[in-house]
């Protein structure tokens, strides 16, 4: 998928700006009355007491559990299906021309009818509880395409071309969270809300508006295979630094020339791989170099943008120690093969991995990225792809730097 620390940004505002929407924003008091069964009188006044204020916060998280389990499934069959195809560059265009048509849709110049079909119903018995809640909350999701289907049918868009159900799925639970989270705070202070309300509500159009350019942008982008420029735009050091949660080292590379201040790096997994000539592969054989191993797959689009730029840094930066190497965990050597001849062809060592692999490092997103230095320790694990200059800020520093082994002697 693309940068996370973009792709996650987008889907968390896009579920605060279906939370603002014109259908959406003016009924949340009225479910929250709903499922604690306190009028929003008295929960203007404060509730009648703990009761109640306890009720809120225990069926509201109940009923945002509830509309989550929809979106979350339907961002991870998103994610699934699209990465099934993504071989086809038609999926990418199509997919690209589906979030531009609900842009469109939320701007007001394009009118999709089915998306003004209200499924939502009401009922006049109040939910018992928090499972009761929590069915409301699925009911409500599974209804609610009005004003919040062309936002959500972007984002599953995004995950369908993202790479994967894993992406499909962080994508949706951002989304998710970007809803819940200020229907939870609604919850807590009613009051703040109805004050916040009357003074928005002349701005919800824009929102709209807003919205649909947003979900165009990103269309385009999806649909002319230049995703990759998400990850290196500005806007990405504004949103969470999702990368940063998984960085082994998180005090940064060490100083250009010097060794690294901090030694307790992990060593990377002496695992075996296979060549494409079937041949064992180690690890350990590419010691003395600095290594960046790059996990793919031939399904993968965003990999299949960076190969380009992998080619390019290995061709220009190999006399310097650079030693790139692509692995498949999901591919076979026949099949990777195919892909050189049929899509693109690599310009440095391409890897195929057994049981022993999978074990030590399956299970994660893709692209995924493991810098690793001269002395053969890991440095940073990335997920997602990158730039140009984004591969070289973070390879540069570990070329330049004197290993370990060498200090010693």
């Amino acid at each position: 998928m693309e940068d996370p620390n973009i792709t996650i940004g987008i889907a968390f505002v896009a579920g605060i700006l279906s939370f603002l929407s014109p259908c959406v924003l003016p009924l949340v008091p009225g479910y929250i009355s709903l499922m604690s069964g306190v009028s929003v009188d008295k929960l203007k006044e404060g509730g009648s007491g703990s009761g109640a204020r306890r009720a809120v916060i225990v069926n509201s998280l109940a009923f945002n559990a509830g509309l989550s389990v929809i979106f979350l499934a339907l961002g991870t069959t998103a994610g699934f299906v699209g990465a099934s195809i993504t071989s086809n560059p038609w999926v990418r265009i199509i997919g690209g021309i589906i979030i531009i048509l609900f842009g469109l849709q939320l701007i007001g110049l394009l009118k999709i009818s089915a998306l003004y079909k209200d499924t939502r119903f009401f009922s006049d018995d109040k939910p018992r509880g928090p499972l009761g809640s929590f069915t409301l909350g699925i009911a409500f999701a599974a209804g609610w395409t009005p004003c919040i289907g062309p936002i959500l049918g972007g984002i599953l868009g995004l995950a369908a071309a993202s790479g994967g159900w894993r992406s499909g799925l962080m994508l949706s639970a951002f989304y998710s969270a970007g809803l819940a989270v200020p229907f939870l705070l609604t919850g807590l202070g009613i009051n703040k809300f109805l004050a916040f309300y009357g003074k928005f509500r002349r701005h919800l159009h824009k929102v709209e508006v807003v919205s649909g350019v947003i979900l165009i942008l990103v269309g385009l982008l999806v649909m002319s295979g230049k995703s990759m420029l998400l990850a290196s735009s500005k806007l990405a050091a504004l949103l969470p630094n999702a990368e940063g949660w998984i960085k082994v080292n998180p005090k940064g590379p060490a100083t250009p020339g010097a060794p690294a201040a901090n030694t307790n790096f992990e060593p990377a997994p002496q695992v075996q791989f296979q060549t494409l000539a079937g041949q064992p592969f180690t690890l350990g054989q590419l010691r003395g170099h600095v290594v960046l191993l790059n996990f793919w797959a031939t399904w993968c689009i965003p990999c299949r943008e960076e190969i380009p730029v992998l080619n390019a840094m290995q061709q220009e930066l190999e006399a310097k120690g650079l030693k790139i190497v692509g692995a498949s965990l999901e591919d076979t050597a026949a099949g990777v093969d195919s892909y050189q001849k049929e899509v693109r062809k690599f310009g440095y060592q391409v890897l195929v991995g057994g049981d022993e692999a999978k074990a030590k490092f399956g299970g994660t997103p893709l692209p995924t990225t493991y810098l690793i230095d001269r002395d053969g320790r890991i440095r940073q694990r990335i997920i997602g792809a990158r730039d140009r200059a984004g591969w070289e800020a973070a390879v540069k520093p570990l070329l330049d730097e004197v290993p370990a082994t060498a200090q010693k002697n």
